[in-house]
C-alpha cells in the first residue's frame, strides 16, 4: 500500500476483544507524509516483545521494533496493532485513516426547540461505532480544554442524538456562530467534522400544547396555546401558528395563519414557528375534531372524547395586546 499525504489518528486503547472501537481514549495525530509512524505499547514491559497486525503475526515490513514501540517507515495497513510477551497480549494500538469530506454537510443536523440553553443534534451514519461532539473553538483546535459530549440517545435508524449546553443570552444578537466539532471512529477509520451556525437558523418549535376554540356568528375562533418548551414570556418571544381545518361538506383541507376561520369545519389542527426569523414550522399537532354548540358542547366537555375532540363554546372573552419582541427592539 503507497502512502497517501493525509493525516492519520493514533487511538491507544486496551481492549478485551476485537470487536473494534467503541470508545475513544486517547488520540494521536501524526503526518502521513514522509514522517515516520511510531505505535507505543500501552502496557510497560522490558523483555522481548513482538507485534500483530488484526491479531495475526504478520510480515511487517518497514518497521522498526525498540523497546516498546513499533516504527512504521511506510503505513500499509489500518487497525489494531497489538503488542505480545510470548502469548500474553500486553495491549492494542488502533491505526486509523483520517477521512476526508468536507463538503457532506449531511453527517450531523442540529435544531433548537427555542432561544434556551441547550439544543440537540443527531447522527445518522450508524457504520461509526463511536461518536462524540464538542461545543467552541477549543474543540475545534484540539485543546484540552475541550469538553466532549456523548450521545444520550440511541435513534431507531441506528443514529445517535446528542444535547449540547451553550451561553448565549436570548434577550441578545448573536455576535459569532455556534462551533461544532464531531470525532467518529470505526476499526480503521477517523472522521472529523466542523459544522458552523447560528442559534436561530436551527430553532424550530416543538408542535403547539394545544388549541381552544369560540363560536363567533358563522366562524370559529382559533386560540392556539405555544409549547411548554418555548420561551417564556411569550409577548417578547412570539409565535406566528398556522390553523389547519377540513370542511365538513367536501373535506376540503385549508391553512390559515389568521385565527378567525369558517365554522364548518370538522378537524382541526395547528403548527407554530417565530415569526421574526422566520424558522421551520413545527411539526403539526394531531387532528382534533370539532364540537359546536348545545348539548354536543356540553357532552364534549364531560366526556372529552378521550383527547381526539376540541370543544367551541360560544361567546367571546375580551383579550389585552401585548408588547411583542419586535415592536420592544424597534423602539430600544
Amino acid at each position: 500500500m503507497t502512502v497517501v499525504p493525509w493525516l492519520i489518528m493514533l487511538l491507544c486503547v486496551i481492549l478485551p476483544t476485537v470487536n473494534g472501537l467503541t470508545s475513544f481514549h486517547e488520540l494521536y495525530m501524526v503526518d502521513k507524509g514522509d514522517s515516520l509512524v511510531t505505535l507505543t505499547c500501552p502496557t510497560a514491559f522490558s523483555g522481548a516483545m513482538t507485534w500483530k497486525y488484526e491479531g495475526e503475526t504478520e510480515d511487517l515490513d518497514k518497521t522498526l521494533v525498540q523497546g516498546r514501540n513499533l516504527i512504521l517507515n511506510e503505513v500499509d495497513w489500518y487497525g489494531e496493532y497489538s503488542c505480545w510477551d510470548g502469548d500474553k497480549k500486553l495491549g492494542s494500538i488502533y491505526l486509523l485513516e483520517e477521512l476526508k469530506n468536507p463538503d457532506d454537510d449531511d453527517l450531523i443536523s442540529c435544531r433548537a426547540k427555542s432561544y434556551g440553553c441547550t439544543f440537540n443534534c443527531s447522527w445518522t451514519h450508524s457504520e461509526f461505532t463511536a461518536v462524540r461532539l464538542g461545543l467552541g473553538n477549543d474543540c475545534t483546535d484540539s485543546q484540552e480544554s475541550c469538553t466532549w459530549v456523548y450521545p444520550t440517545t440511541s435513534l431507531q435508524d441506528g443514529g445517535l442524538e446528542f444535547e449540547l449546553t451553550h451561553s448565549l443570552s436570548p434577550y441578545t444578537e448573536e455576535a459569532a456562530p455556534l462551533v461544532v466539532t464531531v470525532e467518529a471512529i470505526t476499526r480503521q477509520d477517523y472522521l472529523r467534522k466542523t459544522k458552523r451556525f447560528y442559534l436561530h437558523d436551527i430553532v424550530q418549535p416543538d408542535s403547539p400544547a394545544g388549541m381552544k376554540c369560540q363560536v363567533m356568528d358563522q366562524r370559529l375562533k382559533v386560540k392556539v396555546e405555544p409549547p411548554a418548551t418555548w420561551n417564556c414570556p411569550p409577548s417578547y418571544f412570539p409565535l406566528e401558528h398556522q390553523i389547519g381545518y377540513i370542511f365538513k361538506d367536501n373535506g376540503k383541507e385549508e391553512h390559515s395563519t389568521n385565527p378567525l376561520i369558517p365554522r364548518g369545519v370538522s378537524k382541526l389542527r395547528a403548527r407554530s414557528r417565530d415569526p421574526l426569523v422566520p424558522s421551520p414550522w413545527s411539526q403539526w399537532t394531531p387532528w382534533k375534531n370539532v364540537v359546536t354548540g348545545g348539548k354536543k358542547e356540553e357532552k364534549c366537555k364531560e366526556k372529552r372524547k378521550g383527547k381526539d375532540s376540541i370543544c367551541c363554546k360560544t361567546g367571546e372573552k375580551k383579550r389585552t395586546k401585548t408588547k411583542s419582541r419586535s415592536a420592544f427592539t424597534a423602539n430600544e
